[in-house]
């Protein structure tokens, strides 16, 4: 039974399925034959009406032959193929070939589609002939109007083109057959290649225009205004060299000469109408006659310059070396009070031959301005690296002037932490004597010989003739840490010998009844006679703990209670 249903469903799908499937098919159909009917109403015959209005000759009636002839190929032939085709596949449809069918509807869109363009193309090529030939008429009026006005500019101006008016006539005259040519081809009915000489003509007319309007500027720059500054130029050369200036180097008359050649080809290329090339030429020359100039004006600045710069320099020379006169005596005398580093003196000693170099050479630059054969700029570029030296020679002067006064100022700090250290072992000494300990432990006293050394040292080293800052240095480096540790030390000893005393006097409260008690303070007393006030206050704390765990804090509590008090 439900197999039943199942073939039954099916059936009723595939029913369903074909059913609309041909629908679909059929209203393509109707879609294909839709376009077909719209492709024949295209408005081709219309457009061709309207080349019928231009001179049916030549090109025209060639291109109108064709267009009318593809037209009705499409009206005769093509489109009733196509309905031929609606046909088969409608047959094919009714006899359910659907796939025979939809392949043919296929080709029958590709055909249709392939008309389309075809026609749009005719339609096309038609605007663009009518188009061309409204365009041409319209701009071959407003070429003749331009043509004219060259025409009257040039007879009317003829001297501002000089010997480039002759070839822009002939060029005009070329222009001018074009008009005709123009005409003759309308007349034929050629519009697309008479549309070409519009083009042409448009083009050349402009170039000409626009060569017309830069052509005067550029004969009055090439025969005047360049001129007139190679003049201007060669008579400030000849007054500058009469003036004592030495300018071989710049090879002025050769340069000159070479720019006057430059403007000749430049009056060429303007003659032949190569104006693009000839406007390069007189940007470029321009440019280097301004250069030029700034060349002359250089040689004047440098002369005032090294007139301003020599008396300065020399002065700043002269003071140099009086400066390095006053180093090199100090420097004497700090080298009997201190040690100096060979470094230091081949440094000064490098300053020294420095200044005797540019003292010479600051002397043949003075030659050579009096004798009068070198150029300004040249003597200036030289004078510039001269003060640059002096400049740094001067650095280097201070440094080490720097140096020899810092020497001076290290004695006096080194003697300062020497007073200080004296100063602290002082100190640590009045400690001693404040805390009436009975004698030194001999460690102590040791110590106490070293910090003495040690500052004996820095003073010796201090006496020395030549000073030798490091040697005096390192020594105040060991006094230092001698005198710090000796002063920590004191005051840790003397703090062990008072909390030693107090224990043990603490602790006599205790003799009689603990007879250990007794042995270890006895023990402690016997220590402390005999200045080891460390083991003392050991013995002492260990002796009086066992019977009274956490006495040595209270000793220590009121030892620092006193202590507060006393400050």
């Amino acid at each position: 039974m439900g197999m039943a249903w199942i073939v039954l469903l099916l059936g009723a799908g595939a029913i369903i399925y074909n059913h609309v499937y041909r629908k679909r098919m059929y209203r393509e159909i109707d879609r294909l034959e839709e376009w077909k009917i719209n492709l024949m109403n295209r408005p081709v015959p219309d457009e061709l009406a309207k080349v019928k209005q231009l001179n049916m000759t030549g090109e025209t009636e060639q291109l109108f032959e064709r267009w009318r002839q593809q037209w009705d190929d499409i009206v005769a032939v093509k489109l009733p193929n196509v309905e031929e085709q609606l046909f088969d596949a409608e047959r094919l449809l009714d006899k359910y070939r659907y796939r025979q069918a939809r392949r043919l509807l296929g080709q029958i869109a590709d055909g249709l589609r392939r008309l389309e363009e075809e026609v749009h193309e005719i339609i096309h090529e038609v605007n663009e002939l009518i188009g061309s030939e409204e365009q041409s008429r319209a701009e071959i009026e407003e070429l003749r109007a331009a043509h004219r006005e060259a025409k009257k500019a040039l007879l009317a101006y003829r001297y501002t083109f000089g010997s480039a008016a002759d070839l822009l006539d002939v060029r005009l005259t070329e222009a001018e057959k074009q008009f005709q040519r123009f005409a003759e081809l309308t007349e034929a009915g050629n519009y697309l290649a008479a549309r070409d000489v519009v083009l042409t003509l448009k083009e050349e007319l402009g170039r000409l225009t626009a060569m017309m309007e830069e052509i005067p500027k550029l004969l009055g720059e090439c025969q005047t205004s360049l001129p007139a500054q190679l003049a201007e130029l060669a008579d400030g050369y000849r007054e500058m060299e009469e003036r004592g200036y030495i300018l071989d180097h710049l090879h002025m008359e050769r340069t000159l000469q070479e720019k006057r050649e430059k403007i000749e080809q430049c009056l060429a290329m303007i003659h032949e109408l190569r104006i693009e090339e000839a406007k390069q030429i007189v940007a470029e020359l321009k440019e280097e006659i301004d250069a030029l100039y700034d060349l002359l004006e250089n040689e004047v600045l440098a002369h005032q310059y090294v007139q301003t710069e020599m008396p300065r320099i020399g002065s700043m020379l002269q003071e140099l070396a009086a400066e390095a006169k006053e180093t090199e005596a100090e420097a004497l005398f700090v080298q009997q009070s201190y040690h100096l580093a060979p470094s230091d003196l081949e440094k000064y000693r490098s300053i020294e031959k420095q200044l005797h170099q540019l003292q010479k050479r600051f002397f043949l630059i003075q030659g050579r301005v009096a004798e009068a054969k070198t150029a300004y700029s040249l003597l200036k570029e030289e004078l510039e690296q001269l003060v640059s030296q002096i400049d740094l020679m001067k650095e280097e002067h201070e440094q080490f002037r720097t140096m020899l006064q810092t020497l001076r100022k290290d004695e006096l700090i080194a003697r300062e932490k020497l007073d200080g250290m004296r100063k602290t072992l002082a100190e640590a000494l009045r400690l001693v004597q404040k805390s009436r300990l009975p004698g030194l432990p001999e460690p102590y006293a040791l110590e106490l010989a070293e910090a003495r050394r040690s500052l004996q040292a820095v003073a010796a080293r201090l006496e020395e003739k030549p000073l030798d800052m490091p040697a005096v240095d390192q020594a105040l480096e060991e006094a230092k840490a001698a005198v710090e540790r000796l002063y920590e030390r004191t005051v840790e000893m003397i703090e062990q010998a008072t909390l030693a005393e107090r224990t043990i006097q603490y602790g006599n409260r205790y003799r009689r009844r603990y007879p250990a008690v007794r042995k270890g303070l006895e023990e402690a007393e016997f220590l402390f006679r005999h200045y080891d006030y460390e083991e003392a206050l050991r013995q002492a704390v260990a002796a009086v703990e066992e019977v009274e765990p956490g006495a040595f804090d209270r000793v220590q509590k009121l030892w620092q209670e006193d202590n507060s008090r006393e400050q």
